[in-house]
């Protein structure tokens, strides 16, 4: 083994060792450079507790584990493959001496399921465990699980420069905690915040191009995604000295790209690396002394309205900001310059959110079942998910075929779960498999391996081509004709692996016979011309059953089988075909519009029996004759394919329901409520605005729409033209939600009449926005000294109506809500007045207490 310089881990190596002889659970806190990742492993060699068993060591990140497994080899004077190996996806180096393998959460997954005891294994290593991805809590709870039921001699190690958060220690009871405090130089932080944050990228710039050719040492800015990186490498390029090299590090590069840009440079020269997240942890990069961090990452978000990862930019945590600075400090003494305030640090969260709260859960979900779990719940999770989102997650499986309503693979899903690929496209390639047999199309399989590796990628088209160009069958005709581009060869590379399995599964169905053989041994399909583009859209349905998406009411705007609209540029190529299979959508102010799609010939769907169609008796109202109709459909989902008008009997159900659609459609206003309906309804909302001791049923319009059924559904049941409708009393059908008692003191609290002293009934206005009011002959007042009211007395919550006083003439003279008062004042000169406009009308001087009259003087003296 080679002499390693002392590590801050040393200082606790006793600790370490003596925790793992005697506990299975231990949790060890250690900041970046302490040596957790690159020196502890290598003492687990030597553990008499792990003696002749394997020792897995999980990173987040295949270029972590690649270099993490060259780096220890290298300690130990060996080749990687020999004592320490790594296995990552579609690469490997291990042999039969291999004890340590540095490996990726999933692939333990993956380990986990074909192995549910761990055979050989004595420990489980989780590094950078604070990333929380969901990869790595799945892992977890699987290797817990088998902790807990199986293996009580599995150890189970949690490493992290900031595990200890009380979550994950209320989880792991058992478990014991040790930190090592580490050892890292001081790095100075600077705030250099853009004017204005839109033009975050050309501050950035700004910046750079001011420290590039100054700085004499190695540089490191963290970017939120590759689009960022490409555009800051290409503007910096005419600027960058002749001993610096620019390197970007993301990881949709190679890994022998990736390691060329985390490798020494040489003497006398420097690097500029513009990294995404990826370099955050256990990566250190030789000679970096000055870090600038944009504050910013690319998060990939499971949006429930596209059913898609939505790659979404936001401001990292504090903890990951803490970690980016400390990339600066991990050799020597560095700088961090910040592009954002200082402020905006304090104000940020502590930690970012756990990604198994945001990421589309079906692939997890699928591993849960082929544990043998049917929930979340029932496996040790240091988190469990969003009960909604897991609940739809799990019907979608059903859906697709995968599992049953237990949550219990199916006989596809078994088959499925094999598959390095999302469940939705392992799906189709089981079907792809069949259809290609059955209905006898060469490279079927070719093309659904093909789109199955494809869409896991980033579309391949730049924004210049996208624009108007929704075709996904273009993508695939131009990942063939480019096929030397390396993320081009990556898809194909992708495809080929999938087609293998395709063809080891399909072998599997047809117990080994002929047909399974002759598939395993056809050549993989390069050439777009010999692919049967136009199964396209079949194809993809049978990954996206629920987009399926027909042509609505004009060019360019669809419905989707499960009841979403979508939006296409009228330009775009397929906005003009009837059906399309909807791939990829997004956002777009308040649409969803299409961002990848393909045509889809339903005659051919239909004649392969990959959709059901179901019959459906549907009432609709025609507008034209303003009566409902009946028709018999054939549906898929939301869409109708075919429909045909019937005069069958209606049933009273369905009417009901078509009727209270259309009233909620057009609005309340659309029944035909007459005057006293109409006064009804305010004298109610005002009792239940005033008397709310009452407790009537609401009658808001937003209220009354809600609950037709209920109150108006009993009077619709026979009813098949709008001019029936119109001659319901609407203020009968409302008054039914009352009892008779109700009733009676609804008429009694609310009455719509007024009745005078001289017996005149006078009509009240009620209004939600002041008291009731009514207006008549001040004449007809005289002797009323209390002011009329309205409401419950016994309640004291009796209201004083408004009074509109008119002159004979019936025109308005006063209004007062309080007549004892207007008696004793202003009466005065309103008297003066209508004894001169009014000289034959009875103008008493005391009016509280003379006689109410309808008469003039002449017939009162009579």
């Amino acid at each position: 083994m080679l002499t390693a310089k002392k590590l801050p881990i040393d200082d606790i190596k006793d600790d370490v060792i003596a925790a793992l002889n005697q506990y299975q659970t231990l949790l060890l806190t250690a900041p970046p450079g302490a040596g957790k990742s690159t020196c502890l492993p290598l003492w687990l060699l030597d553990l008499a507790c792990l003696s002749d068993q394997k020792i897995y060591l999980l990173q987040p990140r295949r270029l972590a584990a690649k270099n993490i497994a060259c780096y220890l080899a290298q300690q130990l004077g060996e080749n990687v493959g020999e004592t320490v190996g790594y296995r990552l996806r579609n690469e490997s180096k291990t042999s039969k001496n291999t004890r340590l393998e540095v490996i990726t959460e999933g692939i333990l997954t993956q380990i986990i399921q074909h192995d549910a005891e761990l055979s050989g294994c004595g420990l489980v290593v989780f590094d950078e465990f604070h990333e929380r991805s969901l990869n790595a809590d799945l892992a977890f709870a699987l290797t817990r699980d088998i902790q807990q039921g199986l293996r009580e001699d599995l150890k189970i190690l949690l490493m992290s420069a900031t595990l200890a958060t009380q979550a994950i220690n209320q989880q792991l009871p058992d478990a014991i905690a040790l930190e090592s405090k580490g050892r890292s130089y001081p790095v100075d932080i600077s705030y250099q915040a853009p004017s204005n944050a839109r033009f975050w990228r050309q501050h950035a710039l700004s910046v750079l191009k001011s420290v590039v050719n100054a700085h004499q040492g190695s540089i490191l800015m963290f970017l939120p995604g590759t689009g960022d990186i490409r555009y800051l490498a290409e503007q910096l390029q005419p600027f960058m000295p002749e001993n610096m090299t620019l390197c970007p590090l993301y990881g949709e590069l190679s890994l022998q790209q990736q390691q060329q840009a985390i490798a020494p440079a040489p003497r006398d020269h420097h690097k500029l690396v513009l990294a995404t997240n990826i370099a955050e942890t256990s990566l250190t990069i030789e000679g970096v002394d000055l870090v600038i961090d944009s504050g910013l990452e690319n998060v990939a978000i499971y949006d429930v309205q596209t059913l898609n990862n939505k790659l979404s930019q936001r401001s990292i945590a504090k903890s990951s900001a803490i970690q980016r600075a400390g990339r600066a400090g991990r050799l020597q003494a560095g700088h961090c310059i910040r592009l954002y305030s200082k402020d905006d640090f304090e104000r940020r969260n502590e930690q970012s959110g756990s990604e198994i709260q945001q990421a589309d859960l079906l692939p997890m979900l699928m591993e849960v079942a082929r544990w043998g779990a049917n929930a979340c719940a029932q496996l040790p999770m240091i988190e469990m998910p969003n009960a909604k989102n897991e609940q739809l997650a799990w019907q979608e499986l059903t859906d697709l075929g995968l599992v049953s309503a237990q949550h219990q693979l199916t006989g596809d899903g078994k088959l499925a779960a094999a598959f390095p690929c999302h469940p939705r496209f392992a799906k189709m390639l089981l079907a792809a498999a069949q259809l290609e047999q059955s209905q006898q199309v060469e490279h079927l399989l070719t093309l659904a391996c093909l789109y199955a590796a494809l869409l896991e990628e980033r579309d391949i088209f730049s924004a210049e081509q996208r624009a108007d160009n929704c075709d996904i069958t273009q993508r695939i005709i131009q990942l063939l004709q480019q096929a030397k581009k390396p993320q081009h060869l990556r898809i194909i590379q992708q495809a080929q692996r999938l087609y293998r399995v395709a063809n080891q599964q399909h072998s599997h169905i047809n117990n080994n016979k002929t047909a399974g053989s002759a598939n395993t041994t056809k050549r993989f399909c390069n050439n777009a011309t010999q692919l049967p583009l136009q199964c396209s859209g079949l194809l993809l349905m049978l990954a996206y059953p629920e987009r399926l998406a027909k042509q609505r009411d004009h060019q360019g705007n669809y419905l989707t089988a499960y009841g979403k609209g979508l939006v296409m540029s009228n330009n775009d190529a397929l906005a003009d075909k009837k059906y399309l299979v909807a791939v990829q959508f997004f956002q777009r102010q308040q649409t969803l519009a299409i961002a990848l799609a393909a045509e889809i010939s339903l005659s051919q769907a239909l004649n392969w029996q990959v959709v059901e169609v179901a019959s459906k008796t549907q009432l609709h109202f025609d507008h034209k004759q303003n009566r409902i109709r009946c028709a018999n459909q054939q549906v898929i989902g939301s869409l109708v394919i075919s429909e045909e008008n019937t005069r069958q009997k209606l049933s009273a159900e369905l009417l009901v329901e078509c009727w209270c659609q259309q009233i909620r459609k057009r609005g309340l206003s659309w029944l035909k409520f007459d005057e006293q309906t109409q006064q009804l309804l305010l004298r109610w909302r005002w009792l239940n605005q005033t008397q709310n001791h009452l407790a009537f049923e609401n009658v808001s319009e937003t209220h009354l729409l809600t609950t037709l059924e209920q109150w108006l559904g009993p009077y619709l049941a026979d009813i098949i033209s709008k001019a029936q409708l119109d001659k319901l009393n609407f203020s009968e059908v409302l008054l039914t939600q009352l009892s008779y008692q109700q009733q009676q003191i609804f008429n009694q609290l609310a009455p719509s009449y007024f009745t005078g002293p001289t017996g005149r009934k006078c009509k009240i206005r009620y209004s939600l926005d002041q008291a009731p009011i009514v207006s008549l002959p001040m004449q007809e007042l005289y002797g009323v000294s209390i002011t009329p009211s309205v409401g419950d007395k016994n309640h004291n919550s009796q209201v004083a109506l408004i009074i509109e006083l008119l002159s004979p003439a019936q025109r308005p003279i006063q209004i007062t809500q309080d007549l004892v008062a207007f008696w004793q004042g202003s009466y005065r000169e309103v008297q003066k007045d209508m004894r001169s406009k009014y000289p034959k009308h009875f103008w008493p001087d005391d009016p509280a207490n003379a006689q109410a009259t309808r008469k003039t003087k002449r017939h009162i003296k009579g």
